[in-house]
């Protein structure tokens, strides 16, 4: 199996004095979902960003499906993540004037994509499409934010805090959709988060702290979204 993303010491400093990243490397195969965890600070979401290029390291690189996007200018690497890169965020970033289709829609920015129709019976959308995001509750406007990273037919799918903003039974649904999306598409999950039970559900786990992997390992227990438990 090959690595589909390859950090190799990567280093991340803010203002040359701020170190976020202390070298990290770590490799992520192709058709997993993977759950990087830690508390506040550790850097999950900064390696997240660095990995789909939101960000650029410091020092060190990192290669894509092959590709070192460390070395691609602005415009390639913008090309490069329209092609390649689905973000889901903690706050869904909807078109407020938007429908939800029109909202999916302003995803399909790569050569592929995939049928609208095919989205929709997934994430079970179908009654919000016409609707505006303040007609839709927070679980519904996250579903759409799903479908449109979704509808260019990315190779990864990069989730920060996906969950952060919504309810135990919210949360638990978007899950277990993430978890059919990738069995379905063969998609490659990258999950931030601080939940240690969302990590329960991926293949593999990642724990950070101080900038640094602390640990990694394969899950070997997974459990279904619907066994989660909530405080």
């Amino acid at each position: 199996m090959n690595y589909l993303i390859e950090v190799q010491n990567i280093v991340k400093r803010y203002n040359d004095k701020e170190q976020v990243l202390n070298g990290v490397d770590v490799c992520i195969y192709e058709n997993t979902f993977v759950t990087i965890v830690g508390p506040s600070g550790s850097g999950k979401s900064t390696l997240m960003n660095i990995m789909s290029g939101l960000q650029r390291p410091t020092t060190g690189r990192v290669y894509v499906d092959g590709m070192n996007i460390t070395q691609l200018n602005a415009n390639q690497l913008a090309d490069f993540r329209a092609e390649k890169i689905g973000n889901v965020f903690q706050e869904y970033n909807l078109m407020h004037n938007l429908t939800g289709k029109e909202n999916i829609w302003m995803g399909k920015t790569g050569s592929e994509f995939l049928e609208l129709n095919e989205i929709v019976e997934i994430l079970n959308i179908s009654k919000l499409l016409d609707k505006f995001p303040y007609e839709m509750s927070g679980g519904e406007q996250q579903r759409i934010s799903i479908a449109r990273a979704l509808i260019k037919k990315p190779r990864m799918l990069f989730c920060d805090e996906a969950t952060g903003a919504l309810d135990e039974k919210n949360s638990k649904n978007v899950v277990e959709l993430l978890t059919e999306i990738k069995k379905k598409y063969g998609m490659t999950i990258v999950f931030v988060t601080h939940n240690l039970e969302i990590a329960k559900v991926s293949e593999r786990i990642i724990t950070m702290k101080n900038g640094m992997i602390v640990n990694d390992k394969i899950n070997k227990r997974q459990i279904h979204a619907d066994e989660m438990k909530w405080d």
